[in-house]
């Protein structure tokens, strides 16, 4: 085993004593003698808690506790974060790209994996914020890293999630609210872990009509097939959730956190996750199609090839894109439902009459 126990206190809290031996594996001097504040954080998607460590000298930390005994974990086979940075796979990233990952640590007591970061939540970008220089700059960034495990040796990432696993949970957590059948023995816990299909996926359903929502559970039927033909094109490490609060700017820095579904696959399927979150399920509101802003894929590709000292098959990156957006649409495509009813539905109706248009043309082309 891997797992390194916390020393755990009288009173098995995140107390300073914690704080200064977990800065102490790292190599870092502790933080000022006294009482730290425990602020607790939300937005746990995954049943993590997260809170905030301030210590008396102004530093603070961030915090996040993850059970063991998680659907999450079954599903995806390893323990997250945890996993990603006591392998070694978060070491090393190509500048610009940072982690504030400090120290990864079990704690017995609890059952939970403790996961100390730096506190980088001024970099945080809202949502109204973002802009696609954002976009630029994440993209630009990770060019380099993909560019470094362009094709290379997935063992270095032996253990962590596959991409069948990361494909598989959110889709097999929709299936199950759809019909109530549960299909693999931990889709009913990671359900109660990530409750926004349960949210969403009925009024979307309901809302596509009987056509499309057919098309759509039987194309969540077939993922293994979106796998198999994205497994063809060239792997390279992936972070596997670029959503924008998973993202900090911080001076010449752009931060990732959550590297839960860090796996190996195409480098598409890394920017279509973004791209789908928030250039068409949560797009800006200048009227603008997500087409209009495929410059920034290009300047992607272009400082990939840079990094890579040679041009790459772009006929098979863009075959990858097409698969990698279908790959989102299964997993995710339910939030496009997300805000309808409001002033701004007919604008969202057509945005989901392009999706599904859009889903069906790559279906038909990619998985026959």
């Amino acid at each position: 085993m891997f797992e390194q126990a916390i020393p755990v206190t009288e009173t098995n809290l995140p107390d300073g004593r914690y704080l200064a031996q977990a800065l102490k594996r790292r190599g870092r001097p502790a933080a000022a003698p006294g009482p730290v504040v425990e602020q607790r954080l939300d937005g746990g998607r995954t049943g993590a808690r997260v809170s905030r460590l301030r210590c008396d000298d102004g530093s603070s930390f961030v915090l996040k506790a993850i059970p063991c005994r998680r659907g999450f974990r079954d599903a995806l086979g390893h323990d997250g974060e945890a996993a990603a940075w006591l392998r070694g796979a978060l070491n090393g990233l190509p500048p610009p790209l940072a982690t504030p990952m400090l120290d990864a640590a079990f704690n017995p007591e609890r059952d939970e994996w403790w996961l100390l970061m730096e506190d980088v939540s001024s970099g945080i970008v809202s949502r109204d914020g973002w802009r696609e220089d954002h976009t630029r700059r994440l993209f630009e960034a990770m060019a380099g890293l993909h560019a470094r495990h362009w094709n290379g040796d997935a063992a270095m990432h032996r253990g962590l999630a596959t991409l069948a696993d990361t494909t598989a949970l959110p889709i097999e957590i929709a299936l199950y609210e759809a019909t109530g059948v549960a299909r693999t023995p931990w889709v009913a816990r990671a359900a109660e872990e990530f409750q926004v299909p349960r949210m969403l996926l009925p009024d979307f359903l309901a809302d596509a009509g009987t056509d499309n929502g057919d098309f759509y559970l039987a194309l969540l039927h077939r993922w293994r097939d979106l796998v198999a033909a994205l497994e063809m094109r060239t792997r390279t490490f992936l972070h596997g959730d670029l959503r924008r609060a998973n993202v900090a700017f911080l001076d010449d820095r752009v931060v990732l956190f959550d590297w839960e579904f860090a796996a190996t696959g195409p480098a598409a399927v890394d920017l279509t996750w973004h791209w789908f979150l928030h250039y068409w399920a949560y797009p800006p509101e200048d009227g603008r199609h997500p087409d209009e802003r495929l410059w920034l894929r290009d300047i992607y590709l272009l400082r990939l090839e840079e990094a890579l000292g040679r041009p790459i098959d772009r006929d098979g990156f863009l075959t990858a894109w097409e698969l990698g957006w279908l790959r989102v649409f299964c997993q995710l495509g339910f939030v496009l439902a997300d805000g309808l009813g409001g002033a701004a539905s007919q604008a969202r109706w057509r945005v989901i009459d392009s999706a599904f248009e859009r889903a069906r043309r790559i279906a038909d082309e990619q998985l026959g």
